[in-house]
């Protein structure tokens, strides 16, 4: 009977790094532009921002890729630094599942907004592929076009049907991301679907950086966390681009997602480059490897601990057809690092 890998990248030592690729991200050139609304208190006084040129995520983290990340990452909470132990997400219909002890996007929701995840957990993914979560700043500043400047009500123009999901047609549900319009820099929903983390703590305007300034972000201590964009379930009125809430750190809830910022993209090529791949997935009876350098030795490990199979030399074919279904981990060493993976052999 024909058997099936299901592939899981677990982390260790060197981070494997294949959800996040360069092409997923687009450039935010750096200029001055006037952040805030004198019409919100919250969103008052005015102020002029000078951000430097960062790189953004065109959407929004999908559940698909939250849940490599975690099989990836081996753990549901932080393991290790100033946040070890907060937890990272918690399980919904709409986002992540357990299927066996391999995570995974709910069925019909791989690509949608991934949600209920923690601001840790969204700030430990970021750090993980060596990206950050934008500030305040940089999120506003992207969503009104960055130097173009653009004066749009919503995130890409005047027209909310046009680039958001609200509560006029969404439905009351998350959608899909990159379904609506972009705007003029190529980011998409910007403007409702789900609310954004960014990295500040909130606080009024007219508490922290009210002359503005470079690269500014908010209070260095707090009790909860800026969220933007608006959600689905808002009507326009609170859907204008300074439009601002928070939300607790250790919260999560189904209208909140996240986005990834990088200062320069060189890691992200130089990383999937130097990646090892296992593949196809599935996988029918063979199991392939690609290395960047030489592969020394590879050994299938069972869920007891138990090797059961050793291959030395630059092997990069193995066949599976006569192992049992079940979880198993694939201890791959090269000339320049050590990898495992896990995977799952399944019956066809």
């Amino acid at each position: 009977m024909k058997k099936h890998i299901v592939i899981c990248l677990l982390f260790l030592g060197l981070q494997a790094k294949a959800q996040i690729e360069t092409t997923d991200f687009t450039e935010v050139t750096g200029s001055s532009f006037t952040m805030g609304n004198s019409s919100y208190t919250r969103e008052s006084p005015v102020r002029t921002i000078t951000v430097s040129t960062f790189y953004m995520t065109k959407n929004a983290v999908t559940n698909a890729q939250y849940a490599s990340f975690l099989n990836q990452y081996g753990s549901q909470t932080v393991k290790a630094g100033e946040y070890a132990g907060k937890t990272l997400f918690v399980t919904d219909s709409w986002g992540i599942a357990n299927d066996n002890g391999t995570w995974k996007a709910a069925t019909g929701y791989e690509n949608y907004p991934a949600i209920k995840i923690t601001w840790y957990g969204a700030n430990e993914f970021c750090k993980y592929y060596n990206g950050r979560l934008p500030t305040e700043a940089e999120w506003e500043y992207a969503a009104k076009g960055g130097k173009n400047k653009n004066a749009f009500t919503y995130s890409g123009s005047n027209t909310a049907t046009a680039v958001a999901w609200f509560y006029d047609n969404s439905g009351h549900t998350n959608k899909a991301v990159g379904t609506k319009t972009a705007n003029s820099i190529g980011l998409f929903d910007m403007s409702g679907n789900v609310y954004q983390w960014c990295s500040d703590w909130f606080g009024r305007y007219n508490d922290v950086n009210t002359s503005g300034g470079t690269d500014t972000s908010g209070p260095e201590t707090g009790v909860s966390k800026v969220i933007r964009g608006g959600y689905r379930s808002l009507g326009t009125t609170d859907l204008h681009l300074t439009h601002r809430e928070s939300l607790s750190p250790d919260e999560s809830a189904n209208f909140v997602g996240f986005r990834m910022v990088k200062s320069t993209l060189t890691t992200v090529a130089s990383d999937y480059l130097n990646e090892i791949k296992v593949y196809p997935n599935p996988v029918t009876d063979i199991l392939r490897i690609d290395a960047p350098d030489e592969i020394k030795n590879v050994e299938i490990i069972d869920v007891n601990g138990r090797k059961i199979f050793i291959s030395t030399g630059n092997k990069k074919e193995f066949q599976l057809k006569d192992y049992a279904a079940g979880i198993y981990f694939v201890k791959i060493d090269t000339s320049s690092k050590t990898e495992i993976q896990k995977i799952r052999i399944e019956n066809n």
